[in-house]
């Protein structure tokens, strides 16, 4: 069955809900893939991200009637996804557990896909992306949830920082703020954790799943 575009579902669920679910079941396969990538990103662990994505899709059936602009669903879900995970590891009082940090995306039956290089890495390569990948997810996982999120906001996800600001409703300079701390913490405990795997990446390439040591400027775009 081909896709519907969000907003037509999205409208269909506000003259439809709460007589007719149609729409709303349709809605939610089509966007619970993104939804449990996001959250597992956040959460670091599949089971914390089904809840929250449980959750999430609840409050999107008791809101969406309220939905001024159709079109701004995707923003407005993901806002939604975001903040409900942060809420959640606010009322765990605990760090996230793991995750996997590579450019991820849905597919068709739910699975994951992490994309890499395009070419073929040595095995001395390997061996080191996996060492620096574990030291990059042990270090995450130290971070308190604010600050991992902003790590995977920005420079996993490589959202902007308008973005970033919208979906937290916070102010820009906020955001930035909270990025360059982040950031700044991220550095120190990755060189407390494994100094050695860090320093000795050379150039392996990690693309999105690896944040800087070196934080940048607050102002970089």
């Amino acid at each position: 069955m081909p896709s519907v575009a969000a907003d037509e579902l999205v409208r269909a669920c506000q003259q439809t809900l709460p007589d007719d679910t149609r729409a709303f079941e349709l809605l939610v396969k089509q966007c619970s893939g993104r939804v449990f990538a996001a959250a597992y990103r956040l959460m670091g662990n599949p089971h914390d991200a089904d809840d929250v994505a449980q959750e999430v899709f609840i409050k999107v059936y008791h809101g969406i009637k309220t939905l001024a602009d159709p079109a701004t669903f995707t923003s407005w879900l993901y806002r939604i996804t975001t903040n409900t995970c942060l809420d959640s590891l606010a009322k765990q009082k605990r760090a996230p557990k793991t995750t996997s940090l590579g450019r991820e995306a849905d597919n068709e039956d739910g699975a994951w896909e992490i994309y890499a290089d395009d070419r073929t890495p040595t095995p001395e390569e390997a061996a080191v992306r996996a060492d620096v990948r574990r030291c990059i997810k042990r270090t995450l996982a130290e971070l308190g949830a604010i600050e991992r999120a902003m790590i995977v906001l920005r420079d996993v996800e490589e959202r902007s920082y308008q973005e970033i600001a919208e979906h937290l409703a916070l102010g820009l300079s906020a955001v930035k703020m909270r990025i360059h701390r982040a950031r700044l913490a991220f550095a120190h405990l990755i060189e407390t954790i494994c100094p050695d795997t860090w320093r000795n990446r050379g150039s392996v390439t990690l693309g999105a799943a690896a944040p800087t040591a070196q934080p940048r400027g607050q102002d970089d775009e």
